[in-house]
Parts: C-alpha cells; structure tokens; sequence
C-alpha cells in the first residue's frame, strides 16, 4: 500500500495508527460519480477493512450499485474530528469491484452489524442481515492512502 501526507500541515499516521483508525467502527465516506446525471454523490457507509480493501454493501440494482458498475473509480474517507483530540484520517482514492452474490453479502452485512451493533441477535440486526441478501458486496482497494493528524 502507498501511503502518502494528506496535508503538508500535518504529520503523518504511521501504519499502526491507520490500522488501529481503520479497525474500529467509524464511518467510511465514499464518493462516486452518479451513474443519471454525471453528479457527484458522497454516502456514508459502515465498512470492514482487511487485506487492504474496504468491504461494505449497497442495495443490489440501486442507484450506488449502478454508479459504480458504470465508473469503479471512488475517493474515499475515514477520519475522527471531535472537540476531545485533535482530528485526524485518512483518504485516497480507489478502484471498486461490485459483486452480486446474496449469500457474500449477507455475510459482509453480519460482520458489519457485529462491528457496529455487537451482535447480530437482536431483532434490528436479523433484519438488517435478512435484507443483505438483496444487497451487492463493494469491495474498494485503494490507490493510495492521503493520511493526516495534527
């Protein structure tokens, strides 16, 4: 993976502060090009992160699974700004992989809902884990990672 300096008023994370920011559930903000009007889109997304790429899912056939089937290029975001540290993330830009596939994406929900929810028992999480299975799998591998921290 090429990491490089996000803002040359920064310094920058080393490989242990990105993995640590990456390993917990913060919100990863993709950007794509609307696949209608040729509009940016921006969404924000619960994600898992491994073998250096991003894995989340998307409605199967909706707007962002269309938009990345017709352009895989993405930029993305994962940062931490609160008033109790000063902020800091990471961004790059990416290539998406969309993969139509129930059961992975039922798989990929499941993990996300532990991630952010803790479990899958409760009654949200079976829904949310029911419905993947018409979700596609995004699979983004970066670029390059732009990281920062003041």
């Amino acid at each position: 993976m090429e990491y490089r300096l996000a803002d040359n008023y920064a310094k920058p994370m080393q490989e242990g502060e990105v993995a640590k920011l990456l390993n917990q559930p913060g919100i990863l903000r993709i950007a794509m090009i609307d696949a209608r009007d040729g509009t940016p889109l921006v969404h924000p997304v619960w994600y898992y992160y491994e073998n250096e790429k991003f894995f989340l899912t998307v409605a199967a056939g909706g707007p962002k699974a269309r938009s990345l089937k017709k352009n895989p290029n993405v930029y993305f975001l994962v940062d931490v700004a609160d008033n109790s540290q000063q902020p800091y993330g990471v961004r790059g830009k990416g290539r998406v992989r969309v993969i139509d596939d129930p059961e992975y994406a039922a798989k990929v929900t499941a993990r996300n809902v532990m991630r952010y929810m803790g479990s899958v028992d409760s009654p949200e999480a079976k829904t949310l884990v029911e419905n993947a299975k018409s979700s596609s799998v995004i699979e983004i591998t970066p670029l390059y990672m732009a990281t920062w921290k003041y």
